[in-house]
């Protein structure tokens, strides 16, 4: 289906109707099978000739990170702007088509803005901006979840599932990652213009769109540190708590050792020991006995080892 507009017309196809049209619409046949190529890997390759800007990107649900990509196509020429639905099991892509269609009903003001008024290039911008508009709140709300795993680390309230969290969470951030690097990739492509075929004026939309995927990029470096910092954390407390127990046994050692050197020095059981035949010698060696272990656990407080 194709939408005219004040300069060349936008469109949204299905990859099978690319395969038989491309010809007509003059697209190189290197990029019909390069939409097929790398299924598994992000890609952020594109096609640059003096008349076209080819890419295909691999587009991932914020809230199912592991789910099946969604793939685009996507043909830049002065008079057109392409999207090829390569695989969208959801229909998230044409929906985020259609809110792009939408826009230009009615502005944010209230007033018409006919979508005639638009040219390919300002459609783009339009739609990749939609597509990064609401990660920003997706990073924040896993920061928040990730300070409130801290602060359970902190109370000591951590389970045996707290690995396998902050894992999982690597794994997505470090998808993510790689997400934003192939969407950085086509905004510098855009944004060079190396063919000159945008006027200057507008080519100043894909810099605010390659600089604010740039900063959701930073955002997520910064997520992917802060997890490697909760499992420092995590392995601190839990070396905190060991040399908590060890000092606890040291110190249970140190307190019975004078009684150790009592029992052996009174176990030898010589004759001329005056203790042994003493009528208060097994209360006096209580008694002593006693007086050593308080002496000890009064120096181990006062020196704050107990």
């Amino acid at each position: 289906m194709f939408y005219e507009l004040k300069r060349g017309k936008v469109g949204f196809i299905t990859f099978t109707e690319l395969q038989d049209d491309y010809v007509m619409y003059g697209f190189p046949e290197e990029t019909v099978r390069a939409c097929q190529e790398n299924l598994h890997n992000f890609r952020s390759d594109t096609i640059v000739t003096a008349n076209l800007v080819f890419t295909v990107l691999d587009l991932i649900d914020m809230l199912q990170v592991f789910s099946d990509k969604d793939r685009l196509a996507i043909y830049v020429q002065p008079e057109l702007c392409l999207f090829v639905e390569i695989r969208d099991e959801d229909g998230s892509i044409r929906k985020l088509f259609d809110r792009v269609l939408a826009s230009y009903q009615v502005d944010s003001a209230g007033n018409t803005s006919q979508l005639a008024q638009a040219v390919p290039e300002k459609f783009l911008y339009r739609f990749l901006d939609l597509l990064i508009q609401e990660d920003r709140k997706f990073l924040e709300n896993m920061e928040f979840n990730m300070s409130a795993l801290e602060t359970k680390i902190l109370k000591e309230r951590v389970d045996a599932a707290f690995i396998n969290e902050i894992l999982f969470m690597k794994k997505e951030l470090m998808y993510i990652w790689n997400y934003y690097d192939q969407l950085i990739d086509i905004g510098e492509v855009l944004r060079d213009n190396d063919n000159e075929m945008f006027p200057p004026e507008n080519v100043k939309r894909f810099v605010t769109f390659t600089e604010r995927t740039m900063r959701l990029s930073e955002n997520v470096k910064h997520l992917k540190e802060y997890a490697v910092q909760l499992r420092e954390t995590h392995d601190a407390m839990l070396d905190y708590n060991l040399n908590n127990i060890m000092k606890l046994f040291t110190v249970i050692t140190t307190i019975f050792l004078p009684l150790t050197l009592i029992v052996g020095w009174y176990g030898m059981n010589f004759a001329n020991m005056p203790e042994l035949t003493w009528r208060y010698g097994y209360p006096g060696v209580i008694v002593f006995s006693v007086i050593v272990v308080g002496i000890c656990i009064i120096a181990f407080k006062k020196y704050k080892l107990l």
